[in-house]
Parts: C-alpha cells; structure tokens; sequence
C-alpha cells in the first residue's frame, strides 16, 4: 500500500506540472482543452486546477470557464539564475569532455566571495583524486577558479570582490600587490592556475565561462600534481578554453530558447 501511494503522489506531482506547463504556454485554457492536450480524464484534470487555483498558482478569467497561471507562478523560478543555467548547459558538455581527455572537469560559480563548485565530472574519470568536489567553496586568490573568474570578470565586479577579501591580502585598503601581480599574470596567459603545495597531491587549471562582458562562471581540469606540466597546459588548455566557448554558447541559445 505505501509503495502504491507514494506511485499516485509522484505521478499526481507530475501531472500537475504538466498543467501549470501547459498553461504556461498559452494566455488561457479551458477545461476541455486541457483534457485534450494532456491527454488527462477530464475528473482529473478539474481536481488539479481546483488545488492549484486553491494554493494561488492559477486563476479563472470571464465565468470562470478559462484558466490562466497567476504572478505566484514566478515564485516557483525565482531562485533560478544565470548561475544555474551556465550549470544546466554546462553539464552535458563538460561530461562529454571528460569522456574523451578522461581528466576531470568542473564548473564553478561566484557564491558572495568564493567559487562554489556546482558540477564535478570527478565520478565519471578514471583519473579523479577524488570523489567528488561538488559543494567545495575555493578562494578567489588561493585557487584556480577564483583567478580566473577575478581576472576576467568587469572592473567592477573585480573592484568590489577585491575589497571584499580578508585583511591580510589588502594593505591601506589596496589589494595586495602580489595578488595583483597573480591577476595579471593570469589574464595575460588566459587561464588561472593552482600546482600542488606541501601536503596537496592535485592540480587545477581553469578558464572562464564569459558570455558577451560577463563571467557566468569557471571551468576546471584537475589533475595529479606532477601531471600539470608544461606539456599538459599546452595540450590540454586550449581543450577547456573551446569546451567554455561552447558552454557559453549553449547558455546563449537557452536564453533565447
């Protein structure tokens, strides 16, 4: 019996969804319509928009004949941002990237004065050092993602994180000059990087997701530390930087889709 409830509610989810899409896509329907198109008994489709007109997503118009999504609709989409576009376009791609160089990738995003890593192609490698970095919350000056989105993103922007950095990378409310050296550097050869250090076995290069004047967000390789050789950037750079050119074009034709 449980198994047979949570079956109705899960497709009970589904098909109300599947109205509010339907809905979604015209200025009003009618019942019958409805019926027509989900192709839903007519009982059914009635009780849907009886509970959802009773929790405000959708209202009637005229006799009450014809129904229409309301503005509470919006609520449902509003925590979706470019961010999480740049990820959903991103996954695909950077999975399919994997498969081929069999390095891991990942896509960051800014989250306030970090980059969170959003998506991590690491289960899917054979070469991963670890599990996973989803959920990892990296510096913008101690690593490669945060070089390469701080280094490419608008003056600005730049401006504002730098003077969001903690006290001990600023001097006299300047940043610090070595932080700056590591920005030019950065932008100057295209790609933000991160060797491994006393106790690190790993390595990260990264490059920026940009679409027109900004940067939605960062796209790394890591690799075992002795592996990021001079040979490996040279191969491998120019890999991620079109995989972030197709990224940002599949954000392109999402937001026009």
């Amino acid at each position: 019996m449980t198994g047979t409830r949570g079956s109705n509610s899960i497709r009970a989810v589904e098909r109300a969804l599947r109205l509010l899409a339907a809905l979604n896509e015209r200025p009003g329907m009618a019942l019958k319509d409805l019926h027509q198109q989900l192709d839903l008994p007519k009982p059914t489709v009635h009780r849907l928009l009886s509970t959802l007109r009773e929790l405000g997503y959708v209202a009637t118009e005229g006799d009450g004949g014809v129904y229409r999504v309301t503005e509470k609709v919006r609520e449902i989409g509003g925590g979706y941002t470019e961010r999480n576009l740049v990820v959903d376009a991103g996954t695909p791609i950077a999975l399919r990237v994997t498969r081929q160089i069999k390095w891991p990738l990942a896509i960051g995003t800014l989250d306030q004065d970090r980059i969170a890593v959003r998506y991590s192609t690491m289960p899917y490698s054979p070469l991963a050092v670890l599990a996973t970095t989803v959920g990892h919350r990296l510096g913008l000056v101690e690593s490669a993602m945060g070089l390469a989105y701080l280094s490419f993103c608008s003056e600005t922007e730049r401006h504002a994180l730098l003077a969001a950095l903690p006290h001990d990378t600023t001097t006299d409310d300047s940043p610090d000059p070595k932080v700056l050296s590591a920005l030019q550097t950065t932008r100057r050869r295209g790609y933000g990087l991160r060797q491994p250090s006393r106790g690190e076995d790993s390595a990260t290069v990264a490059v920026p997701i940009v679409c027109g004047d900004d940067v939605l967000g960062v796209l790394s390789m890591t690799t075992f530390g002795n592996s990021m050789t001079p040979a490996m950037l040279r191969q491998h750079v120019p890999i991620l930087q079109e995989t972030a050119r197709e990224i940002a074009q599949a954000v392109e034709g999402k937001r026009l889709g």
